[in-house]
């Protein structure tokens, strides 16, 4: 590509120094002689990467074989895989993410008690290529005042933090209303509440 590149430069030099030429001579007997010569020039700007290639014993073939070797090649084929695996890893991710996203915000504008945390486990079915989800893992942390957990004064650690399965009633609605919105098998849904 380089080298048309320049061939085409050179001649579109040619024809611009040649047009010049052309506007600056006067109108006159030598007016022929001077088209004559830029003619000339300007063939000879064409001819000289031809008659460089046949010069120099350009083979032709040889380089239209290794062309069809690289096109045939495994690496080629092993490029393309490669490529198509990285595009549906980075499809994958996005798609994870924009969901997790998504499904934060669904729940913090119709669950405002409490902060949410969304985690989605995502793949593409084996079957027809399309996104499957495997498992949406919700996080609930109530900001209400909670009652008193028992404290035991003989333990060697404490935690203020409890955790445990969302009671149930959270935990349906929160499923109800996922499946719903985002079409997600209930079984793949699942919800743990922390309190602070």
């Amino acid at each position: 590509m380089e080298w048309i590149k320049n061939w085409v430069v050179s001649i579109c030099s040619a024809v611009i120094f040649i047009t010049a030429v052309e506007l600056i001579i006067p109108d006159n007997k030598m007016d022929r002689y001077v088209k004559f010569a830029m003619g000339l020039i300007l063939i000879a700007v064409i001819m000289n990467p031809i008659i460089k290639v046949l010069s120099n014993k350009w083979d032709m073939t040889t380089y239209i074989n290794k062309a069809n070797n690289y096109m045939d090649s495994k690496s080629l084929d092993n490029n393309i895989t490669k490529y198509k695996q990285a595009d549906k890893a980075n499809t994958l991710n996005t798609f994870e993410t924009n969901l997790e996203n998504t499904s934060n915000k669904m729940l913090k504008e119709k669950f405002p008690d409490n902060d949410y945390s969304v985690k989605v486990d995502a793949s593409y079915s084996s079957q027809n290529g399309d996104l499957v989800i495997r498992d949406l893992k919700v996080d609930v942390t109530n900001k209400g005042i909670q009652k008193v957990q028992k404290v035991d004064i003989n333990t060697q650690t404490a935690s203020n933090n409890t955790v445990g399965s969302a009671n149930d009633k959270t935990a349906l609605e929160i499923k109800n209303y996922l499946n719903q919105e985002l079409k997600v098998d209930k079984s793949n849904i699942y919800v743990n509440e922390y309190n602070k």
